[in-house]
């Protein structure tokens, strides 16, 4: 127990110092570290301060930049448009046709173009179904006159050639040809566009004529009549009918105007030509022969004629003539007058002395 007692004592007094030394450490060092914390904090609240001014600084440049960043922004928004479904139609639309030839005849088949172009910029067509027809029944196409198309992309074209036939008693003119096209849009919405096609038909002209021939002799001075008749063996009407004469030697003084010939009808163009006074011989011409169908179009028939062309005997020559090949002509009718005066005497005296001796004899 007493050593346990003196240990616990030695160790007490050896603990006081040190506790009382620990007590001024610690002191010293609570004073330093305040000091220290002082000091820190004063930096540390400088650094804090710098820190949030650059911070604040930051913070308006970025709010500037981000400002100037979002009227781009909302500048680039306005540029793009707004995505929308589109609900517009899209529209097939004819463009374009015509005829091969430039119209259409009897005398053989026709063929009409016509080109389609899808007029959206976006959307394309499908199932389309094409017709064509006449309502008199005049020009009929080949088949059912109907054509099937699968579909025509957005701002596209295609050509539908169609093979006609005109009937042979086509009335002349124009005609209305009723173009309709059916089709579909992707949602399957059905629509349809109609179109007139406007065309020609002309039947063919013919013309027959005769009396346009010459004598086979002329006379110097004489005057010649023609008569020439012209008939309209076509289906349409002939216009202008006109005849001229360019023959050498013979004058006519102009045409000759037949005018207007309907169908199956015929006119006549008359000229007086007149002989030229001073040419002899053979001469020639041509005779030609113009006429318009109702287009306005003009033909042409030539025929080629010629004449003999002789001189004028005056009749003062003709009895200088005449006169050598009977130099005695006065002697024959000298004679003539005592023959006929002679028989004229002697008939009836014989006459009356035959009567005479029949009286004598019944008197005896």
């Amino acid at each position: 127990m007493k050593k346990l007692f003196v240990f616990i004592l030695c160790l007490t007094m050896c603990l006081v110092p040190c506790l009382a030394a620990g007590e001024n450490v610690t002191e010293s060092t609570a004073v330093t570290t305040e000091a220290t914390t002082q000091s820190s904090t004063e930096v540390t609240t400088k650094k804090t301060e710098e820190t949030t001014k650059k911070t604040e600084t930051t913070t308006k440049r970025e709010k500037t930049t981000n400002k100037a960043e979002k009227e781009e922004q909302e500048k680039e928004l306005e540029k793009i448009p707004e995505v929308t479904e589109d609900m517009s139609q899209p529209r097939l639309m004819v463009t374009g046709y015509n005829i091969k030839d430039g119209y259409l005849t009897p005398e053989k088949d026709g063929v009409v173009s016509v080109t389609l172009k899808n007029m959206h910029n976006s959307k394309s067509v499908k199932n389309i179904k094409l017709s064509l027809s006449e309502e008199t029944d005049e020009i009929c196409p080949d088949g059912l006159g109907t054509k099937y198309v699968s579909a025509i992309s957005a701002g596209n074209t295609y050509t539908w050639d169609i093979s006609v036939k005109t009937i042979h008693n086509a009335t002349v003119g124009v005609h209305k040809l009723n173009f309709i096209c059916e089709y579909e849009d992707k949602n399957g919405t059905p629509y349809s566009e109609n179109a007139t096609l406007r065309v020609e038909v002309r039947q063919p002209v013919k013309l027959t004529f005769d009396g346009a021939t010459l004598p086979v002799k002329v006379v110097q001075e004489d005057t010649v009549t023609l008569n020439i008749n012209l008939m309209n063996t076509g289906k349409s009407t002939l216009y202008n009918c006109m005849v001229e004469y360019d023959i050498d030697g013979l004058e006519s003084g102009g045409s000759s105007f037949a005018g207007e010939i309907p169908s199956g009808e015929s006119g006549t163009a008359t000229a007086n030509l007149r002989v030229d006074s001073e040419k002899t011989g053979e001469v020639s011409g041509v005779i030609t022969i113009t006429y318009e169908d109702v287009f306005g179009k003009e033909y042409k028939e030539e025929q080629a004629v010629k004449t003999l062309i002789e001189k004028k005997v005056e009749k003062a020559e003709k009895q200088e003539e005449e006169e050598p090949k009977n130099p005695l002509w006065w002697l024959f009718i000298l004679v003539g007058l005592i023959v006929g005066g002679g028989a004229g005497f002697g008939i009836p005296f014989a006459i009356n002395s035959k009567k005479q001796r029949e009286e004598d004899e019944k008197r005896l």
